[in-house]
């Protein structure tokens, strides 16, 4: 028995609905994928430290070593960087996110002036994009740390291999730790950025 047609176009466009419905939600800006891409960062950030400090010495009657010690430490900077450019996903999320809780804020705010109740929840959102934007600058200034130690990296990359040349190897690891050192100011301020990333993320919005 073939059935209605009217029907069987009814149940097509409920469900082309309900399609669009789940891809809409799955685009709008999440605070937990932030999260995680900028956590990903970290961890990454951290592992690349992990037996840095055996690696500069083991390089040190070896300039192939030094080279590849100080490639390896540019490359990790460099994704660090990349990971927190204008166009990366990290500042795309975060930045639609401070818009949406924008107009979130706004809203609640209108709502309160009839009703009250909603004050509160429009201090929350307030409070949120506060925590938001602290961490918006935090991205931006390890963005900047970042190029600056990509172009310090870069610049004296001859230089130390200038030493391996002259067999002053110590002079050679003396610059290589100074570069692990800034690496190393940098995985903490990673650390402090996804601290942020997590307050912001735990926040509640109703109080």
């Amino acid at each position: 028995m073939m059935k209605n047609p009217s029907a069987l176009l009814l149940a097509g466009l409920l469900a082309l609905a309900g399609t669009a419905g789940l891809a809409q939600t799955a685009d709008q800006p999440d605070m937990g994928r932030l999260f995680e891409k900028v956590n990903a960062v970290a961890t990454q950030l951290q592992e690349n430290l992990n037996g840095l400090e055996a690696s500069i010495q083991a390089s040190r009657d070896s300039i192939e070593k030094g080279g590849e010690v100080l490639d390896a430490m540019l490359e990790s900077v460099r994704r660090v960087h990349a990971s927190m450019a204008e166009d990366s996903e990290i500042w795309t999320e975060l930045d639609a996110l401070l818009k949406l809780w924008e107009e979130r804020r706004k809203e609640t705010l209108a709502k309160s002036e009839s009703n009250p109740a909603f004050q509160p929840i429009a201090q929350a959102w307030q409070g949120r994009l506060d925590t938001g934007r602290q961490l918006r600058n935090q991205i931006s200034t390890e963005r900047a740390n970042s190029l600056a130690l990509m172009r310090a990296i870069e610049s004296d990359r001859d230089i130390v291999l200038a030493y391996y040349e002259l067999g002053q190897a110590d002079k050679a690891i003396e610059n290589l730790q100074k570069v692990s050192a800034n690496l190393t100011s940098l995985n903490e301020n990673m650390q402090v950025i996804v601290k942020t990333a997590s307050d912001v993320q735990r926040m509640p919005i109703a109080q």
